[in-house]
This record gives structure tokens, sequence and C-alpha cells, in this order.
């Protein structure tokens, strides 16, 4: 029975379990069902969706998280979400999925960024949720994910246009505004602040009617308003506003309606420009006009304008006036029907190379005939006439009636040919300086200077001045520029051909010279002059020595006279061999030593020659050269004497004391050695070389010395030839030496000159007149003493002189009368005038002089022997004598030798 009952029961259990199994079946078969739908939806939806387990591994995700990831799902099951998400966000993410699992709560929205398989950057907008099992225990996570990456592609460029278009805005040159419908500014840019001279703040505060007279804001509501009704855009030119500082500017405004994202009006937009500007321009430029028509009118000049085939198309009323024609006559007439025949083509082709080369010709001249037949003349411009396309529609100018100019230059031209030939003829060197540069010259500064005019030009007058008168110039330059009075004249050097000092004066004024201050000189060469005023200082100063010299020279040589007279006399009593006789012959030497000092003292006083022959002045040269180098070893001497030099007629032993005194000084100036070179040349002088010396022009021989020694400065120079001047110190010279070389050559009828620079040697130059004598032969002098037994008259107010004097001549055998005075002469010559041979004659004598008691000889017998004797030279006074019949000239102090030679000789002389 139990076993009956057993499969009963088991037999109903097993069905239980298949209708249980059936329908869990199908349950199962609805879930997936439903899962299938639910796959399908989730797969179809734009969004992604996901599941995570609680380590962020993808346990389930849709077809847009696929194709976002660009990855099958297949692939992307198992992935951890840390794979795809950029490195800087993983961070946050997981403090995101963290609080969601604490707290239980969604996330809520938040953005990430991800990179896709590409590399490419894409965004998201998430939203996650706890994942919970049936028991409440969180297993995972679930999010719903958009993908925003074109959104935030959008909010970009729009974050990136509203700038730009902010950036224009405040940038524009024109004003941007917004109002409200009620005219309230919402916004402004920068360019409407300035507008309105206010801030921003303040433009905000106010209505667009508020800086606007009534009458302006009626006309600007009644525009607005037509906006509003029509929405069509306006236009507003020409209206006013008031800035804030009260100026008026004049604006021109388009203005639209704003509406809001529905397309409601809420307002107005606009563009303002300041034109405040141009309205000025404008009205200037129809001033201008009204000007240009006013003035072109009354122009003295003829304005024109003419097409391209040369007739009038617009002039103004003085072209009527110069052509004698109406504006109707004129209108539309060509060139050719008054121009000048034969100008005709000169103005054709003006004009066609103005239009070929559309460079304009600004000085063109032509004539006209008038309808009275008169020819003009005119002088004008042409320029090439566009349209407003820049093609060529004609020619326009002026120009100018130069008839009266012509007739004017006419004169001016002859005038000014009259002052040209003034100034290039004129003896002054006439020159403008402008900044010390020469900018105009005349002829006679080339001739001064020595250089042509265009080298003048543009040269500094300052490299042309001495160096010592540089800075007296510049300031008496200064002085006149700024116009102080200043004396007119001034005097400085300037170099010339061949570097030759010239003299010159002049004086200035200040004028202008192409616009630019500059000063006008006039020089005059005084050079001739200046050596008159030295050669007249010279000689008083001469004159003046001469007066002491020739006192001295003449007391001193009749002192040397009886010292003389006495030692000849003794020496006529001793026996050679008297311990006295060398003695007395030392004594006779000193006598010719005192004699050749006042001999140089003479000269350098102006004494006169004694003993003239004609000579070879090389041969001479050459002995005095010889005998100074044997003594000067250290000077090299450089003779350049070439043959043919013509004689001259001179006292050898005094040209010979000049060129010795010259050596000594050359050599002095050597101390250490040196150079001496000496040239003899044959020269001509001309009348402006000789005027100052009041010699005549014709040949000279020069010789001239130079040496290589320490040079003068011009102190030195100014007082070389000035007796007793030296520079050598105590006891080393006389100061003579050079005096008297003057005074010699100046007695020759010669001339000496001295050029010299410090540190460069010194040159002098002398000057002898040529003679047409020839060079005798001499025979030698015999050293004898001649003797007679006539009557003769000695004539000395010296009373040692009488007695020696009686004394040698009564040793040479002749009877002596002795006078004290030319009236005791004259009286004891008119009463023995049969016995007396002949008189020796002293020339100064107190009462009646030497001359005058000559004169009183000849009166009483005109063939009266006379010899003329004195302490002094054979100056122009002694010469006076002896071209009036004295028969000779003695020089005291003289020997007995002397005596008897030209006692003798006188005597001797035939009738």
């Amino acid at each position: 029975m139990s076993g009956g009952r057993e499969p009963e029961k088991t037999e109903k259990g097993g069905l239980e379990r298949e209708e249980e199994l059936a329908r869990l079946k199908a349950e199962n078969e609805e879930l997936r069902r439903s899962l299938e739908k639910l796959f399908k939806v989730l797969d179809s939806i734009e969004d992604e969706y996901y599941e995570l387990d609680l380590k962020g591994n993808f346990l389930f995700v849709n077809q847009a998280v696929c194709r976002n990831q660009g990855l099958p799902r297949e692939q992307l099951i198992g992935m951890n979400y840390r794979a795809y998400v950029i490195p800087e966000e993983r961070e946050r993410l997981y403090q995101i999925y963290h609080q969601v699992y604490r707290t239980g709560r969604p996330s809520g929205p938040f953005e990430y960024q991800i990179r896709d398989k590409d590399g490419n950057i894409l965004f998201f907008e998430d939203n996650v949720s706890l994942l919970k099992d049936e028991t409440g225990r969180p297993i995972g996570f679930a999010g719903v994910a958009r993908n925003i990456t074109q959104k935030k592609k959008d909010e970009e460029e729009l974050r990136l246009s509203r700038k730009k278009y902010r950036y224009i805005l405040e940038h524009m040159g024109d004003g941007y505004f917004e109002v409200d419908l009620r005219g309230n500014f919402t916004f402004v840019n920068e360019a409407e602040c300035r507008i309105h001279k206010r801030t921003r703040e303040e433009m905000l505060k106010l209505n667009n009617r508020q800086f606007m007279t009534p009458e302006t804001a009626q006309r600007i509501y009644r525009i607005y308003n037509q906006v509003y009704r029509t929405g069509v855009p306006a236009s507003i030119i020409g209206y006013e506003i008031i800035a804030k500082d009260g100026e008026v500017k004049s604006l021109e405004t388009s203005v639209s309606l704003l509406r809001d994202a529905e397309g409601k009006p809420v307002g107005f937009f606009g563009v303002s420009r300041d034109v405040t500007e141009r309205k000025k321009a404008e009205e200037a430029l129809r001033r201008s006009e009204e000007k240009y028509r006013t003035i072109l009118n009354s122009l003295e000049e003829s304005y024109y304008e003419v097409d391209l085939a040369g007739n009038f198309t617009f002039f103004n009323e003085a072209v009527c006036r110069s052509y004698l024609r109406t504006p109707e006559e004129l209108m539309g007439l060509n060139y050719r029907e008054y121009v000048h025949p034969d100008d005709q083509n000169k103005v054709f082709q003006t004009f066609n190379q103005v239009f070929r080369t559309e460079i304009p010709c600004t000085d063109f001249d032509f004539r006209v005939v008038r309808i009275d037949g008169e020819v003009r003349y005119l002088e004008g411009s042409v320029a090439l006439l566009k349209n407003a396309a820049g093609e060529p529609v004609g020619f326009h100018g002026i120009f100018r009636d130069r008839t009266e100019r012509k007739r004017v230059e006419q004169v001016l031209a002859e005038s000014e040919e009259k002052y040209r030939q003034v100034v290039e003829n004129a003896e002054e060197a006439i020159f403008i300086l402008q900044e010390g540069k020469i900018r105009f010259a005349n002829p006679q500064l080339s001739r001064l200077i020595g250089l042509p005019n265009p080298e003048l030009i543009g040269a500094s007058f300052y490299d042309l001045l001495f160096p010592e008168d540089s800075e007296a110039f510049r300031k008496w330059e200064e002085r006149t520029a700024r116009g102080e009075k200043e004396a007119p004249l001034h005097s400085f050097r300037i170099r010339g051909p061949d570097q030759e000092i010239h003299w010159v004066e002049g004086n200035s004024v200040a004028v202008s010279w192409e616009g630019r201050p500059a000063l006008l000189h006039f020089l005059r060469d005084v050079t001739l002059k200046k050596k008159l005023e030295s050669h007249y200082q010279q000689v008083q100063k001469m004159e003046a020595m001469a007066t002491l010299a020739g006192g001295l020279a003449h007391d001193f040589n009749n002192l040397l006279m009886t010292i003389q007279g006495n030692v000849s006399l003794m020496l006529l009593e001793l026996d050679p061999a008297h311990p006295y006789y060398e003695r007395l012959k030392a004594i006779e030497v000193q006598v010719r030593s005192g004699t050749e000092l006042t001999r140089q003292l003479l000269a350098s006083a102006q004494g006169g020659k004694y003993e003239v022959k004609v000579t070879d002045i090389n041969a001479l040269a050459t002995k005095v050269l010889e005998l100074f180098g044997r003594t000067h070893k250290e000077i090299t001497i450089h003779p350049q004497l070439p043959k043919g030099i013509p004689p001259v007629e001179v006292d050898r032993t005094q040209i010979e004391q000049v060129l010795l005194n010259l050596f000594i000084n050359a050599a002095q100036a050597m101390p250490g050695g040196g150079d001496l070179y000496v040239e003899t040349r044959e020269v001509f002088l001309d009348e402006d070389y000789v005027a100052p010396y009041k010699l005549p022009p014709g040949r000279y021989v020069r010789i001239s010395v130079t040496d290589t020694g320490v040079g003068m400065d011009l102190e030195i120079q100014r007082r070389v030839f000035d007796p007793f001047f030296t520079t050598k110190g105590m006891g080393r010279g006389t100061g003579l030496g050079l005096s008297s070389a003057y005074g010699i050559i100046k007695n020759h009828n010669g001339i000496i000159n001295l050029y010299s620079e410090k540190g460069k040697g010194s040159t002098f130059n002398l000057y002898l007149p040529v003679t047409e004598k020839e060079i005798p032969e001499e025979a030698p002098v015999k050293e004898k003493i001649f003797r007679g037994t006539e009557t003769l008259l000695f004539v000395d107010d010296e009373e040692s002189i009488l007695g020696i004097g009686r004394q040698l001549l009564e040793r040479l055998g002749y009877k002596v009368i002795t006078c004290s005075s030319g009236a005791e002469a004259v009286e004891r010559y008119r009463q023995e005038k049969e016995r007396i041979a002949l008189v020796i004659l002293d020339m100064i004598m107190p009462g009646m002089s030497g001359g005058e008691t000559f004169n009183r000889l000849k009166e009483i017998n005109p063939e009266v022997r006379v010899i003329l004797s004195s302490g002094y030279s054979i100056n122009g006074q002694a010469q006076d004598i002896l071209k009036r019949g004295c028969k000779g000239f003695l020089q005291k102090p003289f020997s007995l030798t002397d005596l008897s030679r030209k006692v003798r000789e006188v005597l001797d002389e035939k009738e």
C-alpha cells in the first residue's frame, strides 16, 4: 500500500517541476525579449550608456560608446575607463565615482575629456548612478554620457566671434551705439565716446536726444520712428550734436532696428561717423573755390585752360586784358590765331613735350600779336590737365606780360654790363666771403692771389692770409658782421703768386648773398705803399743816424789824422831797426782799424763811395767766399755764379765788406754748421718794383745770399738794418754790419732786401745797376812816396791837423802856407795866387764851409787846383764840389803815401 501511494506522490512532484520550468522558461523568454528590446533602445539612442564594475571596468556599453571610441563592443567590454580618459581628468573622475559610491546619490551632470583611438580629444557631459544587486549591495556604476564636442567647438567659435566683433567695435574708426526703444544708450564703443567727448559710463546714462537741439531731436525722432514702423534701415546725413565741451559736431549715421531672439523690436543700433573736419574742409573748399575764382579774376597774371587742340576752354579776366578781346571772342579761340607766327612751332613743341612726358614746363616765353597789331612778350608755364579718370583733356597754366620787363632788362643789361666792366676792371680786389669761403671774386683778386677764378670760388680766404694776421682779420669780420663801427680801412698780408707776401688795405660791409649773411670786401694792393713807407722810415732813421754818425766819424777821423800824421813822420825819422819802429807800425795798423770802423759808421749813415771801379761781381764774390771759407770749415758753400753776368760799377772794398758781413751773419745763424748759397743773376726790375726806392727801372745784377739757419721773426726783420741793432750777446757785434751794408748798397743806387721765416733760414737779395762800361786792365799799385817843391795852401779848422799836415808836406819837399778858416784862405789865395800851385781844403769848417770856400777860390781863379779833404766820406756834398771842378778827394785819416800820391797826381794833371 505504501508502495502504491509513493509513486503517486512522485508523479505529482514531477509535474509541478515541469510546470515551474515551463513558467521559468517563459519568464526567461520574456526577459530575453525585454532585454533585447532594451538593448535595441539603448543602441538606438545618441547618448552613451555604459555600466562599470566597482573597479571601473566596462560591463556593458551601447553602440554610441562604440561609435565615439571607434571600437567594437567586444573590445570595450572589460576595458577600464581610465584607458581613454585623458590623464589630467582621471583623478577628478575617480573622486566623482567615489562620491557616488559613498553617498549612493547620482553625481549630477559633469564634463570631462577623453581621447579616441585616433588621438582626437572629445568632450562629454556625464551623469553617473550607483548599481546595486537585489540585496542592495553596490556592484558598479551606470552612466549616461553625451558627446558635447561639437557644442564645445560651437561655444568656442561663438566666444571668439563675440571677442572679434567686440574688438572690431572697440577699435573701429566710426562710432557704434545701441539704444532701447526710448533712445537710452545701452552700449557704445570707444569711437562713439570720443565723438561725444564723454566716458562710457557717462554715455550709458544719456538719452540720444540730450545732446541735440530740439529741432534736431525732433528730426531724429521721426527717422527712428520710420525705422521702427518699416523695419528698413535709414541713413541720417548731416546732423549736429553738442559734445561735452560744447563743441558742435557734424555726424552722419546709419540706424537699424534691433530685435531680440524672438524677432521682437527691442531698440536700435547704428554707426556714427564724425564728419566735422570734412564739413569744415568742404566749407573751406567752397570758400576757396569762390576765393579762387575771385583771385583768378583779380590777378595781373593770366590763367588759362585749353583743350588738347589748343582752343581756350577757360580763362580769367587778365587774359582778356592781355589780348584786348572779350570773353566771347576768346572762348574756343585757337593759339595759332594769336601767337606770333615765328613762335607758333615753339609753343606747339612745348605743349607736345608736356603731353608726352607729363612733366610741367615752368618757364617758357613766346610772343603774341594783339588785335590792335602790337606784339607783346609773354612768359608762362604749362601743365597737363586731366579729368577725374586721369585722362589728359587739355593744358592749363599761367602767363605774364613781360613786354615792359623786356625793355627794362635791355636797359639793365646795358647797366649791368657797365657795372660788370667796372667790377672786372677795378684795380681793387672785390670779393664776397661767407663763413670764411670765397663765394664771388673779381679778376683783380685772381691776379693778386695768383689763382684762376674757378679755383678761388669755394676756397678758404683764411688759407691765403699771413698766419699772424688771421686772428685780427677774423675779429675785424665779426665786428663788421655785427654792424659795429669800425675804422674804414684795415691792413693785413696775404700770400700772392709763388708765396710772395702782399700788403693789402681794405674795408668791408655786411650783405646778403643767396639769402644768407655774407661780407663784401674791397681790397687794394698797398705793397708798394708799404714799401715806400718802410723805405721812408728807414731813410728818416738813417738820416737821423747820419747826423750823429757823420759827426762822430768826422771828429774821429780828425783824431786819427793827427795820430797817423805823427806816426808817418816818426817812421821817416827812425831806422827800421829801431826798437820803436815796430811799435809805431802797430799804431799805424790800429789807425787803419779805426779808419775801417769809421768807414762802416759812415756807410751806415749813407756815406759815399770812395773808389768806384767797373767790377766783375763774380770775381769779387769768389774772392770774398775764399776768404770766408778758410775760417768757416763747418759751412758748406754752394756758389752759383754763371758766366756772362754783366759788370757793375762799385767801390770794391765796400762791396767786399757788404758780402763778408752777410756771410758772417749767415754763419752765426748756423752755429752747428749748414749750407750757404751764393747766386748771381741778371734781372730786369720794372717801374713798380723800383718805385719805392726812387730808382730807374732797367737791368740789375742780383746777388742772393741764402742760409739754412734759424731765420728771423717779423720783429727782427723790421729792425735788422737799424744801426747798432744786434741779436748777438755783449761784445760779439757792433750792430753796424747790416746797417752799413744797407747804406753802402743804397749809395750805389742799389737795393737790399730780406726774406726770412723763423726756423727756415734767410735770403738777402742785393741789386746793383748794370754798367755798360768794360772792365779795364789794372796796373799794379806801387808803394812809392812822391815829392815836389811847389807852394801849397793847406786849409783846416783843426790846429792839430794844420800842424801835422804842414810837417808832412814839408817832408815831401813842398813849401806850405796854412790857414785855419775859409775866409782866411780866400784872402790869402787872392794875395798869393800866382805862387800857390795847389790848395788842400777841409770840407767841413765853421763859418765859410769848404764848398763855399771852393766857389770863392774859383771866382778868383777858375783854373785853381783844389784837393778836398774830409773826415766824411765822398758823399753827396763832396760829389757836388768835385763835379764843380775840384781835382781830387782825400779821406781822413790819410797816410804820407796817400798824401804824396794824390798831391803829385793833381799837380801833374794836364790842363
